[in-house]
């Protein structure tokens, strides 16, 4: 019989989604609900695998979180000196929801990196 689950690893599935959905308004308000529904699909099988203790499903989100943080690094570095008006030089939104995105991300990485969780997968 396997011992518990860690809690970490049940928060971690629980809310893997959340980093790279932190997005400005106006970009989410232009999602539709297609796009939508198949993000909530990838995710939910995602972390259904990851309670199910499934090894490729930490690389999984290990690849998912990381390659946020640098998309997150690159759209930033691009746009973030466009406002959304001439009057204003930064785009403030889109540097706080990347800054709050990237940090939920290391902390995702962070503790999914854990020895605990590590041999909790395995």
């Amino acid at each position: 019989m396997r011992s518990r689950l860690p809690t970490n690893l049940v928060l971690i599935a629980a809310l893997q989604f959340i980093p790279p959905l932190v997005l400005p308004p106006d970009l989410l308000a232009s999602m539709s609900p297609a796009i939508w529904g198949l993000v909530a699909l990838l995710f939910a099988a995602l972390g259904l695998n990851l309670l199910r203790r499934r090894a490729w499903a930490r690389l999984a989100t290990i690849f998912v979180q990381g390659f946020s943080i640098i998309v997150r690094l690159l759209v930033l570095v691009g746009h973030v000196r466009m406002g959304p008006d001439p009057s204003t030089p930064l785009n403030a939104w889109l540097l706080g929801t990347s800054v709050i995105s990237m940090a939920l991300s290391g902390i995702i990485l962070y503790a999914i990196d854990t020895p605990e969780i590590q041999m909790a997968v395995q």
